[in-house]
């Protein structure tokens, strides 16, 4: 296969460099940096309310920008993509939106799974002491799968909202969301409820890694973070249908969110403009553009994934060796799954192990990974990760297990 390192300059500048964390955030490919580069010094202006050619060229790749991530969701107009400043501002914003909207009330349930990242469990905590609404969590299986009994069990007529991840970033499991948007739909119809619950989606592990697509699983908003699929920081994705869209009331208002203002009173944008108040991050839309072009140059998702099956069996293969010393946390099946994967050393702390692996150019993460619930479910207070992608090869993976077996596991 392709040595896909090249086309990343990280490689170049620093020799040597095994990175393997890639679920806290991707490298950058020559093609998005570049793009970055030349927007800034060909086509940079503000935009929205500017006539002149650099504006008018600056909106155009925005709205560009938009209509790339709608075509590669499936959505049906680039209007119903927003951008915020990262996923757990997208939450914040939702869940913030919810309330202003009356959307929830007190005693009204939100339903997440054991395996949710902070940012799809702290907003709805919040919720819970301003208007008291209630969270609860689905559990899961042995082998990490999202238990559907525990959820249709769960889902009463109090259930308003059900908010889950489409990957864990610690188990690395792919959730079967269809079959999820199937069984809410079903609950419905056996409760004779006049509205199915709000279905929102965490994607932020799995646009990077294959592709997502919205109308198969039927979800109302689905959320995701541009720098984990190679765009640049400070970019969030959020999806919404339309006519969820016309219901919600921002949390938030200024600038293009608005079209007039007066002493005592405003007039809200049209949509979807009203949810992206003040001047938004055009630079960084332009490189998720550019992030999203680049994946359709290397031959698209199929190619990544192809890669990436190769990887996780060598990687599961060598981890045979040292199963017995070290705990996985999932199983050792290579069907759905991506490149993640998760350990507890029980005599060693993860942070130490972190730092011998940083001793020799290893990059991996140590800690809880924003998923506390999830540490709490399996008896753990912290964990070391190992997260790869398509630009690793298998040189990468041995040169982690010789550094584990050599200076760790001795």
């Amino acid at each position: 296969m392709k040595n896909y390192k090249l086309d990343f300059p990280i490689f170049e500048n620093n020799p040597g460099l095994v990175y393997l964390d890639n679920a806290a955030s991707a490298q950058k490919p020559g093609y998005v940096i570049d793009g970055i580069k030349h927007f800034l010094e060909h086509d940079y202006a503000n935009i929205h309310r500017g006539a002149y050619n650099l504006s008018e060229k600056s909106e155009e790749l925005y709205e560009n920008s938009k209509k790339k991530v709608a075509e590669f969701i499936k959505a049906s107009s680039w209007q119903e993509i927003n951008y915020t400043y990262n996923s757990t501002y997208a939450f914040n914003l939702l869940t913030s939106s919810f309330k202003k909207s009356g959307i929830l009330k007190k005693w009204d349930k939100v339903l997440l799974s054991i395996v949710e990242h902070h940012a799809n469990i702290v907003p709805w905590l919040i919720l819970k002491e301003e208007i008291g609404i209630e969270v609860d969590f689905v559990n899961v299986d042995k082998d990490y799968n999202l238990d559907l009994d525990d959820l249709k069990n769960k889902l009463d007529s109090s259930v308003k909202v059900v908010s889950l991840t489409y990957v864990s970033n610690v188990t690395g499991v792919i959730f079967d969301l269809e079959r999820v948007a199937l069984t809410l739909t079903l609950s419905q119809r056996e409760r004779g409820l006049n509205e199915k619950p709000i279905f929102i989606l965490d994607a932020s592990q799995a646009v990077p890694h294959f592709r997502v697509d919205i109308e198969k699983i039927n979800c109302d908003f689905m959320i995701f973070t541009a720098h984990k699929v190679m765009a640049d920081t400070g970019l969030g994705v959020l999806y919404w249908k339309k006519e969820l869209l016309k219901k919600l009331t921002p949390a938030w208002w200024g600038g293009w969110s608005i079209n007039w203002v007066r002493k005592e009173e405003f007039s809200p944008s049209w949509l979807p403009f009203r949810f992206e108040p003040g001047t938004p991050n055009i630079t960084w839309a332009v490189s998720l553009l550019k992030a999203l072009e680049y994946i359709e140059q290397i031959w698209g998702y199929e190619e990544i994934e192809k890669k990436e099956k190769e990887l996780v069996k060598y990687f599961l293969e060598k981890l045979e060796k040292f199963k017995w010393k070290i705990e996985l946390i999932w199983s050792y099946k290579l069907d759905n799954r991506i490149w993640v994967f998760t350990f507890h050393i029980a005599w060693m702390n993860s942070s130490d192990i972190a730092d011998i692996m940083a001793e020799n150019k290893i990059c991996v993460r140590a800690g809880h990974h924003c998923t506390e619930p999830l540490m709490d479910n399996c008896w753990v207070k912290t964990t070391f990760r190992v997260s790869l992608y398509f630009y690793n090869d298998l040189e990468d993976i041995d040169k982690f297990f010789d550094v584990l077996e050599k200076k760790i596991l001795i």
